[in-house]
């Protein structure tokens, strides 16, 4: 019998600096108070792995924050407590983000060593000016150098971040960007815009954004200028041919991940089985976001339910109907769309009778795609993805 497939993701929320639209929970910290995480994670990763011993790991995504901000050591002894309580798949896929400024060839070889195989660069822009506003630490020639270093140390999948609707931002500046980056060939680009979040400085700032006839153009510039290289897969994500993120994968399609550390999600399918009424619930949570009570806490709970565990943040047991909605909502993101035998699979009911008023509405509108087969977003529905999600939803 062949073990069921699981993701882990692991947060490092350390940075030189807080960057002046970010909204995840990360910032500046001690070194002493970086070592206290570091160990605490590792308490965690091993309290949890008795629940999996029929799971092996296939993809593992380390993200931020700044990973990179670390010695290599420390990203090498995450690993290694991983492998020491986790069994690994042969291509386990394994992932770090990493900013320019913060590794160098020496850090990259390391990580190679390691075991991890698709690095991630924090880019956002190919324009100092933009990469001033947006308050990185970097500018563009200091990316060049480490993608540069990333392939003298024969990392073969390299992810890379663009950001759109930047303050100030032309369509022109955009336009360079996509091209530049297209020539360094990177196996994956993510290509999102900038939101703004309350709690983030930009938050209270007056800023010259793009406007919003602007701002899709600028996402319609993206395949033109991609074209037939890189394939769109998900709304903000486009790759080469077998190198699209199997992790990121794993979230749109509600497959089981583990997260650790300070505000790190999970979710386990089918977690709690009621056999007599032929019902199960899947469990999604989610870590506090306080790095002491984590750091406090993390040898605490040595299993996944609430009332044993002191660091959990968010604890949701989610119903058929619930299960439903977030396999629309994440899995409509992709551009395959979702099936009508996977949905009948999974939730033993029809997609097209069950959403048929939806469906229809949306088809008629030229936001939808529709057979016996599968229903998907047209490049216009993705525009409007969120408008389309919330009437599955609301069904």
């Amino acid at each position: 019998m062949s073990k069921e497939s699981l993701g882990i993701y692991v947060h490092i929320p350390f940075c030189v600096k807080k960057c002046n639209y970010c909204d995840f929970n990360s910032g500046v910290f001690s070194d002493a108070v970086k070592t206290d995480y570091i160990n605490a994670l590792l308490r965690d990763i091993e309290s949890k792995a008795s629940l999996f011993n029929d799971y092996i790991v296939d993809t593992i995504f380390i993200g931020g924050g700044t990973p990179s901000i670390l010695p290599s050591k420390e990203i090498g002894r995450i690993l290694d407590c991983l492998r020491s309580f986790y069994s690994f798949s042969n291509d386990c896929e394994i992932s770090t983000e990493a900013n320019p400024g913060t590794v160098n060839i020496d850090k990259l070889k390391d990580y190679k060593v390691f075991g991890i195989n698709r690095i991630s660069f924090g880019l956002q822009s190919v324009v100092d000016e933009e990469l001033a506003i947006l308050g990185r630490i970097h500018k563009f020639d200091d990316f060049k150098k480490c993608f540069e270093e990333a392939r003298l140390a024969r990392f073969e999948n390299i992810n890379v971040d663009l950001m759109s609707a930047i303050p100030n931002q032309t369509l022109e500046t955009y336009k360079k960007g996509l091209n530049v980056i297209k020539e360094l060939n990177p196996e994956h680009i993510s290509a999102y815009s900038l939101i703004i979040e309350e709690g983030t400085p930009f938050y209270d700032m007056d800023l010259n954004l793009p406007n919003e006839e602007t701002e899709r153009e600028m996402v319609h510039l993206i395949p033109k200028i991609l074209g037939d290289e890189y394939h769109q897969y998900e709304i903000s994500n486009y790759a080469k041919k077998g190198f699209e993120c199997k992790h990121n994968i794993k979230y749109w399609e509600r497959k089981p991940y583990l997260g650790f550390g300070i505000s790190a999600a999970g979710m386990i399918n089918d977690f709690i089985k009621d056999e007599s009424k032929n019902i199960s619930f899947d469990l999604r949570y989610k870590n506090t976001a306080d790095i002491y009570k984590y750091i406090n806490n993390s040898f605490s709970g040595d299993d996944l339910y609430k009332d044993d565990n002191d660091i959990f943040e968010e604890y949701e047991l989610l119903d058929v109907d619930e299960k439903i909605s977030e396999y629309l909502m994440l899995g409509l993101r992709m551009n395959k769309g979702v099936t009508t035998s996977d949905f009948k699979k999974l939730f033993s009911k029809n997609l097209l009778d069950e959403y048929k008023e939806v469906i229809n509405k949306h088809v008629s509108e030229g936001l939808l795609e529709c057979d016996s087969e599968r229903i998907k977003l047209t490049q216009k529905g993705r525009d409007l993805c969120n408008y389309v999600l919330v009437d599955f939803v609301n069904n």
